[in-house]
C-alpha cells in the first residue's frame, strides 16, 4: 500500500471509530469516491475496525459498479 491509502484508511478508522458518519461522508466526498463505494463502506464499516483493514477495504472494493457512461 502507498502512504496516500496508508493515511485514507488511518483517517477513515478514526472516524469510523468515533461513529462520525456525517465526517466520513464529507472525507470520502474529498477524496472523490463515488457514492456507491461510499455506502458500501458504510453499510460495512461495523467489520472495519483498525486502519490496516480500511486501506485492504479501498484497496479491493474502491471502485464503481456502476459503469462512467450509461447507455439507453
Amino acid at each position: 500500500m502507498n502512504a496516500l491509502i496508508d493515511f485514507q484508511a488511518g483517517r477513515l478508522a478514526a472516524l469510523i471509530g468515533r461513529g462520525d458518519m456525517l465526517g466520513m461522508r464529507m472525507f470520502m466526498e474529498n477524496m472523490h469516491i463515488p457514492l456507491d463505494v461510499q455506502d458500501r463502506l458504510c453499510n460495512e464499516m461495523h467489520t472495519l475496525s483498525d486502519p490496516m483493514r480500511v486501506a485492504s477495504w479501498l484497496e479491493n472494493n474502491g471502485h464503481s459498479m456502476i459503469p462512467e457512461r450509461l447507455t439507453y
